[in-house]
């Protein structure tokens, strides 16, 4: 299968050159392409353009907008860049992931035509205790799930996502380009009710776990920085983790 990295960054440079070599060094047959920020474009595009196929970025959008709004910015990118390249899907990784192992190794049991996010869960079971299903965004989120409703019939079960390390099959890309996507929530509820209204099988990559507090020492999305011990046991076990987040460092090299 014909598969591409896609790459978000918007600071520490360094550490973005060191995740690339590993993605390179990991998987030597994807091509990289960037999304980045305008505001670092010319030093980006100095120290990290050898090891990627193209640096885009979005123009007029806050930092803030990126943050909730990746499927968006993936979205944008699919019709000015990606819609001219052959790919059947894309692996939408942040720039403070740490992978070492193979990215196909981490989604051997999801089809090409799979839509795999990372923390599935049916939103029911956080819905009262996620912060964007509650107080004043359950609103918003009502209105997402109306939207969905009435412009699409949809009568399926919701579910729940975190935003970090999915696996995008190009058909999921191919109907999000062309229908209206509605500015509401987060990329973390739009993900999956969107893969559904598109007819994709769902899947997880286990990278996370709804209040697993244990496993928050090892991937996270509540910014907590992974520790290079903990990192350095798993590569220890022989069925240790390898994909950690966030990690802020560079690490010297792929296992």
């Amino acid at each position: 299968m014909n598969c591409k990295i896609i790459f978000r960054f918007h600071k520490q440079l360094g550490v973005c050159q060191n995740r690339l070599e590993l993605l390179h060094k990991l998987n030597p047959e994807m091509g990289i392409y960037c999304i980045g920020e305008q505001s670092n474009y010319d030093q980006a595009k100095k120290l990290l353009g050898d090891l990627v196929e193209d640096i885009y970025f979005l123009k007029n959008k806050s930092k803030k907008w990126k943050w909730m709004n990746g499927d968006l910015s993936l979205r944008q990118w699919y019709i000015d860049r990606g819609k001219e390249l052959k790919f059947d899907f894309v692996y939408n990784i942040e720039w403070d992931m740490l992978f070492l192992k193979p990215l196909a190794a981490f989604c051997k049991n999801v089809p090409k035509d799979g839509l795999a996010l990372s923390g599935l869960i049916r939103l029911g079971g956080v819905e009262k205790r996620w912060y964007w299903t509650k107080r004043e965004r359950k609103k918003e989120w009502h209105e997402l799930l109306g939207y969905a409703k009435s412009r699409f019939n949809y009568r399926g079960t919701p579910y729940a996502s975190i935003g970090s390390g999915f696996r995008i099959p190009r058909k999921f890309l191919d109907f999000y380009s062309e229908i209206e996507v509605p500015q509401l929530c987060h990329d973390e509820l739009r993900m999956p009710l969107f893969g559904q209204l598109c007819g994709l099988k769902l899947y997880d990559t286990r990278f996370f776990k709804w209040f697993d507090t244990k496993g928050y020492k090892f991937f996270n999305a509540m910014k907590n920085p992974i520790k290079r011990g903990t990192i350095e046991k798993e590569l220890a076990k022989p069925d240790g983790r390898r994909a950690f987040h966030p990690y802020y460092s560079k690490w010297a090299e792929a296992p």
